[in-house]
């Protein structure tokens, strides 16, 4: 049941995980960035009346599994009861939309009574429009738990006892101000404050401040466009070395015909990160075309002193998109060539979205842009349920565990969904590559998953699910990796009612050791919703 409720302004308290089990919240410093997250972010809605939505859900579940720890030898049979409360909040106003999915998972050993246990879960978001046309605030705050170091045992849930998983927990604030300045301009300024805090050792907590602005040609144009740029980036770690990025950017396009244009850039750069690979300061710049000959089709290339690069976007056909650049500068954290691209195809029952990244970044900014936390979310940033169990859908993720360094990241992935009457198939493949900017470590993971949902009768339906994943230090004979596969059978009882139960089996081998341990669990479950 979905309830409605118009008010002036939230107000939300939400405590940390019983595993930082602290009476002093200012000995916890992610216990204090959250709380008062949350009062900032509710303080724009504070002045504007919105409608809210708000579904509130219980989840309990009895679990049995014969290897807790996911020992090599010596597996320990243990039943688990969990307790799992949960809401989920949407609200939408004039000039602001806020949105917040909790989840506090409670577990229960029955024979390991020290080990109960608590763990928060959120995803929280606000944008409002302060001043109309003017002044913006975002803020965002979330809570996770992500694997500490792929070389132990890795458990794909919070529920075996391997001490091999830490809360993260997240809170970013954004004031910016967008202005059009009659037809001939528009501008924006914009500054970012955010912090992340790990409950695990051996990884720095941060702040992260980036402010920035550009200022570019307005909705008069016809024949010159353009755009001038900075952007000023600082990482503050308590444990580590700072990290500051600077870089300032202008782009300038004259249109000589209908279909073609002269077009140049230029920039600087200045870095200083913690590297054993040269990533020289300095300017460049590259001049060229761009070819339009219709709204569906735009090719861009351009040559100059230590840069040149090329991009193009293409629609064949309305449900097909590509967008591939190539980069090749020889100035800044990434001297080599550079490529970044996607695909996306819809046709009647399917999506399809292909992807390839190339950058240099770190853990905590991964963290604080969500890519390193649990939930899933869909195309529009929306927290994803499992269609099974109505809880937010927290996946089989590609890990490499926490890391203070920084690393040049690239990615692949493919994920398709096809839906046909009664049946939903969905699955996603990835290949990402790490190259440590200390250590030269080069490490990679590959994995994915696939899953068949069929609703074979009317208030019935069964789940098939394989899950895994591969991890190795390049060059090395002792990769890790896991799999798990599961089988489970969901029943309606009521329109706000689900049960399910649930079999899987689960292998992994240790990296280095390649030690083998497996699990097999059995579940019951129920969801409520209210």
């Amino acid at each position: 049941m979905v309830t409605t409720v118009t008010m002036a302004h939230p107000v939300s308290s939400l405590g940390q995980s019983e595993k930082l089990r602290i009476h002093n919240s200012d000995s916890l410093p992610g216990f204090r960035v959250l709380v008062g997250g949350i009062v900032f972010a509710c303080l724009p809605v504070s002045t504007l009346a919105a409608e809210w939505d708000a579904t509130a859900r219980l989840h309990l579940s009895e679990i049995y599994t014969d290897n807790l720890r996911l020992a090599v030898d010596d597996e320990e049979h243990e039943s688990i009861t969990q307790i799992n409360p949960g809401f989920s909040l949407t609200g939408r106003g004039a000039r602001v939309r806020v949105g917040a999915d909790y989840t506090m998972q409670n577990l229960f050993y029955a024979h390991n009574p020290d080990s109960n246990t608590t763990h928060h879960q959120l995803r929280a978001w606000e944008q409002s429009e302060l001043i109309k046309d003017w002044f913006y605030f975002d803020s965002s705050a979330s809570i996770s738990q992500q694997l500490v170091s792929p070389s132990e045992r890795v458990s794909v849930d919070n529920l075996n006892l391997t001490g091999n998983r830490s809360d993260v927990v997240t809170f970013q604030v954004e004031p910016y101000i967008k202005r059009d300045l009659g037809a001939y301009a528009t501008t924006e300024l914009r500054y970012s404050h955010g912090w992340v805090d790990y409950e695990a050792d051996g990884v720095s907590d941060t702040q992260s401040s980036t402010a920035s602005g550009y200022i570019a040609n307005g909705y008069g144009a016809t024949h010159l466009f353009w755009r001038l740029a900075h952007r000023e980036q600082r990482e503050i770690r308590d444990d580590a070395a700072d990290s500051t990025r600077s870089s300032t950017t202008g782009m300038m396009r004259y249109r000589v015909l209908s279909t073609l244009s002269l077009i140049g850039y230029a920039g600087r750069e200045e870095n200083d990160i913690q590297s054993n690979r040269p990533s020289p300061d300095g300017t460049y710049w590259s001049a060229g075309f761009r070819w339009h000959p219709s709204p569906k089709l735009s090719l861009e290339a351009t040559k100059g002193r230590n840069e040149e690069q090329a991009h193009l976007q293409w629609s064949p056909i309305t449900r097909t998109a590509i967008d591939i650049s190539y980069r090749d500068r020889d100035v800044g954290l990434n001297t080599s060539e550079t490529w970044n691209g996607t695909l996306s195809h819809r046709t009647r029952r399917s999506t399809w979205a292909l992807s390839y990244t190339e950058e240099v970044t770190n853990d905590q900014f991964l963290a604080l842009q969500g890519q390193e936390a649990g939930f899933l979310v869909d195309s529009q940033g929306q927290v994803s349920s499992d269609p099974n169990t109505g809880e937010p859908a927290i996946g089989f993720r590609d890990v490499f565990g926490l890391s203070n360094q920084e690393f040049l990241r690239t990615r692949a992935q493919l994920s398709m969904n096809y839906r046909s009457g009664k049946s939903t198939v969905s699955l996603s493949v990835y290949d990402e590559t790490r190259t440590y900017e200390l250590s030269a470590a080069e490490l990679e993971t590959k994995g994915g998953s696939a899953s068949w949902n069929w609703r074979f009768a009317a208030r019935t339906s069964s789940r098939i699910s394989v899950q895994g994943q591969r991890y190795e230090a390049l060059n090395s004979s002792d990769p890790g990796q896991t799999v798990k596969t599961s089988l489970s059978l969901a029943r309606q009882l009521s329109p706000r009612t689900n049960a399910r139960v649930e079999v899987s089996h689960l292998d992994g081998e240790e990296v280095g050791t390649q030690a083998k341990y497996d699990e097999n669990r059995v579940s019951l479950h129920l969801n409520m919703n209210f």
